[in-house]
């Protein structure tokens, strides 16, 4: 359920992160656990192998959002959606964006890892 309600979050967000002849982005790999901005997080590999969703690993206040990390021009675009205006999920943001893509590649694979699946662009 966790994983279906992931998903129907990240139709819009993918849909608007992609061309539209790309179909929506299905990211339900993993997860595996880091830490950003002091806080647990969820990482969830996608199916094209080279982006990920992360998502809060517990929820306080009500408060969700999530962010989309994929690989563009030699970075690393972070979109995130759901916290509004909310100035705590600035610095996680600001270290999302400052990953490399070998970081981002590593913990693609750390995700296909920990669920047993490996995906391939």
């Amino acid at each position: 359920m966790k994983i279906l309600s992931l998903l129907f979050l990240l139709s819009p967000l993918a849909a608007s992160a992609a061309p539209a002849e790309e179909p929506a982005l299905a990211c339900e790999v993993g997860p595996v656990q880091k830490t950003f901005g002091g806080a647990a997080w969820n990482i969830y590999a996608c199916a094209d192998g080279k982006s990920v969703v992360v998502v809060p690993a517990q929820v306080a206040g009500g408060q969700f959002g999530y962010f989309l990390l994929r690989p563009a021009d030699g970075k690393v675009l972070a979109v995130g959606e759901g916290w509004g205006e909310d100035s705590s999920f600035r610095p996680v943001h600001e270290e999302l964006s400052a990953l490399t893509v070998e970081q981002l590649a590593a913990i693609v694979q750390a995700a296909q890892a920990a669920s047993g699946a490996h995906t391939t662009p």
